[in-house]
């Protein structure tokens, strides 16, 4: 017999994986492309660098998982201090590997976005993965269901881990 409560919990975990996967992707095209993951609240993003799809192990999915569980409560801190700062919604696109993005924001925030930006890299290096790989990974993750599947489990199975 399932019940109400347990009902519930499936819903609230199929959609805290949902979210961590959105997560994930939107933190790996942060990284692919320079920008700050969905700082700007924009989900057009153009990719700077090419990453090429290879064979992603156990060990880089779970690497790959590690970085962006660690990675998002970064990034809402640093665009909620953002958005403190400026006083909007509308960031700008900021784009770590081009200073010039950072121009428009005002010293504060700009500083924000430096340390985000060298606190993603520092994340994922730390998760044993070059900052070329976990972009091949989240490429990937746009065309392999299989690998998205992957990735959402380890999560999850992350997530329930640390609950525990």
């Amino acid at each position: 017999m399932i019940s109400y409560r347990h009902t519930v919990s499936g819903h609230r975990l199929r959609r805290m994986l949902s979210r961590s996967l959105v997560i994930a992707t939107l933190s790996g095209i942060g990284v692919i492309s320079g920008l700050i993951p969905n700082l700007a609240g924009s989900r057009q993003v153009e990719f700077s660098s090419v990453a090429y799809a290879q064979a992603v192990s156990n060990a880089e999915v779970t690497n790959y998982a590690r970085s962006v569980l660690v990675m998002e409560p970064v990034r809402q801190n640093a665009f909620n201090e953002i958005k403190r700062i400026i006083s909007s919604d509308n960031i700008p696109p900021i784009v770590c590997n081009q200073p010039r993005s950072f121009s428009s924001l005002p010293t504060d925030a700009r500083n924000i976005a430096v340390e985000f930006c060298k606190r993603s890299r520092q994340i994922v290096e730390s998760n044993g993965l070059t900052i070329n790989r976990f972009n091949a990974i989240t490429v990937n993750l746009q065309s392999d269901a299989q690998l998205e599947r992957r990735v959402k489990n380890e999560l999850l199975r992350l997530q329930n881990a640390s609950a525990n």
